[in-house]
């Protein structure tokens, strides 16, 4: 009876101290929710963020708990990985993890924790024999605990899709951007889900795999003493569709105007460089890209573009006249770069240590570091607008001379005064005339010459013809200019002297075209193609010229 009483009593022992263990099991246990975003780049790569948040609904503190995180079939996409600061990871057993995180403070009764870790993944885009790319995918990571809730979420660029949804995700169109997600929740310990998804074909897409060939951005020192930054992109389009846009990380504002020198494919070049806007960020293609279809760099295509810009005020400092440059060793355009240096270049007039360029390498979108250089200019440096003290001597000394002259002037010379800045302006229209005649006149003379005629010193000769008019009508604008005693008038000028540049650059990059075509180094479908083009062009910069110089003899009467 004894024996019997005291097994009872240890049942029933056993039986209240299972939900005990259950209870305090409970009290202690974290709250998991976990955000899985796979992110499509547009330029082939893709990143990888694991938001984790720990959740405290007991009345203790507690520790976060030790999780490992996996990419399955992924793992050897994956070339660099990091962790929100506070928390650790142990030392996976390859690259491409399982990544194991712990760490972190504990988490208060009613409180929570969080970290993200991040992954960032190369070579993930291939290409199948009918020509369609494909692209490794990640639907949801491998999580070594229970998860309360766990969303999945595939982001894609801009009008870009796969031709099925990745397995076990839906299809939903935010804007102009495909996402595919999944929410699930009491998620038990599994295996990630991965695969491979043929891209949909669509010409409005923003998902052009590069290959950067080359990157080489140079600080250098423009002529009123300021630094300016002048990057060099060598790449290859492996996409399905023509590139329209580069996007570009600059070391100043997107809304910097950078100065177009090189954009070199197999056909003609540009002859003159050119200013452009930017456009979120991206420098248009279509807009100057020569010897192909207006639609931009075409697929299969090698192409270097090569642009300049002054260097935000936030990279640089002045103080006693020394400059202090800081830049971030970061690439010019956000991809994998095979080869990317930095160069530093003094000019005449400069003082500093001449400093051999930064070799990075093989550099990723990831790449951080910092790049730094000096220099003085030798005859000051003004803190406001960081102009040499030299110049600013001589415009006011400038000023000074033509207050001095002006005062002078009385009466009826005066009135002479005026009348001769009238008969400058009406010499300047003449040779601006004169320069569009010999525009209008070269393509008619062109198509009179004979095949034996047209060679490379024959354009060459028509070349430095227009340069001779073109040397003419800029002598007679400088002396409007000198003349200007209105701001109206000298924005009017101002005007007229952009507007020429944009003349001359089209009808030299339209007789760049001629030459390439009658010396038999185009073929005739692309010449037929862009002649249009470069014709319009041009007569669009003469008509605008031709209403400014109206303009001027109207405002010039006035003075």
């Amino acid at each position: 009876m004894r024996k019997s009483a005291s097994l009872v009593f240890l049942l029933l022992l056993v039986a209240a101290f299972i939900p005990l263990q259950g209870a305090v099991h409970a009290q202690g246990a974290a709250r998991v929710e976990v955000k899985s975003v796979y992110s499509l780049n547009r330029y082939g790569f893709a990143t990888i963020s694991e938001n984790v948040t720990f959740t405290n609904n007991g009345t203790s503190a507690i520790q976060v708990p030790t999780i490992a995180i996996g990419f399955g079939a992924l793992s050897s996409d994956i070339v660099d990985a990091n962790l929100t600061a506070g928390f650790s990871m142990g030392t996976p057993p390859s690259t491409g993890g399982p990544f194991t995180v712990s760490g972190g403070k504990p988490i208060p009764a009613g409180g929570n924790s969080s970290y993200v870790l991040e992954a960032l993944l190369n070579n993930i885009v291939s290409t199948a024999k009918n020509g369609s790319l494909s692209v490794d995918v990640l639907s949801s990571p491998s999580i070594s605990t229970r998860v309360a809730s766990l969303v999945n979420v595939v982001q894609m660029p801009t009008q870009a899709s796969f031709t099925s949804a990745p397995a076990g995700l839906k299809a939903s169109i935010l804007g102009t951007n495909n996402t595919y997600y999944s929410v699930l929740t009491n998620v038990l310990p599994t295996e990630a889900n991965t695969s491979v998804r043929t891209m949909s074909s669509n010409s409005a897409q923003d998902f052009n795999p590069l290959r950067v060939v080359d990157a080489l951005r140079t600080i250098s020192i423009a002529p009123n003493g300021t630094p300016e930054v002048t990057d060099k992109i060598e790449f290859e389009n492996l996409g399905t569709v023509a590139l329209a846009r580069l996007y570009v990380s600059l070391l100043a504002p997107n809304s910097t105007q950078v100065t177009i020198l090189t954009g070199t494919p197999n056909e003609p070049v540009l002859e003159n460089p050119f200013q452009m806007s930017l456009t979120g960020g991206a420098i248009d293609l279509r807009s100057f890209v020569v010897g192909y279809p207006s639609d931009g760099v075409q697929t299969g295509t090698d192409f270097t573009l090569t642009y300049r810009y002054q260097l935000g005020t936030s990279y640089y400092s002045t103080s006693g006249g020394k400059v202090t440059i800081n830049i971030p060793e970061t690439p010019p355009v956000q991809a994998f770069v095979d080869s990317y240096s930095i160069n530093f270049s003094l000019r005449q007039g400069a003082n500093g240590i001449e400093v051999s360029p930064v070799n990075l390498g093989a550099v990723t979108p990831w790449h951080t570091g910092t790049a730094s250089f000096s220099y003085g200019v030798s005859l000051g440096w003004f803190l406001d607008g960081g102009l040499p003290f030299a110049s600013v001597t001589f415009l006011f000394l400038l000023i000074g001379l033509f207050v001095v002259r002006s005062s002078a002037l009385p009466g009826k010379e005066a009135e002479e005064e005026e009348e001769t800045s009238s008969e400058l302006t009406s010499a300047m229209i003449a040779a601006f005339d004169e320069k569009t005649n010999v525009i209008n006149g070269l393509w008619p003379e062109i198509a009179t010459k004979g095949a034996n005629e047209l060679d490379k010193a024959y354009f060459d000769e028509v070349r430095a013809r227009l340069d001779s008019f073109r040397n003419k009508a800029l002598q007679r604008l400088n002396e409007v200019k000198q003349k200007s005693t209105s701001q109206r008038f000298a924005d009017v000028v101002g005007q007229i002297q952009t507007t020429e540049r944009e003349v001359d650059r089209a009808a030299k990059d339209k007789l760049n075209l001629y030459q390439q075509y009658y010396l038999r180094q185009m073929r005739k479908e692309v010449y037929d193609r862009l002649l249009p083009q470069y014709t319009k062009r041009l007569e669009r910069a003469l008509n605008q010229l031709s209403d400014e110089l109206h303009t001027v003899q109207r405002e010039a009467k006035l003075i």
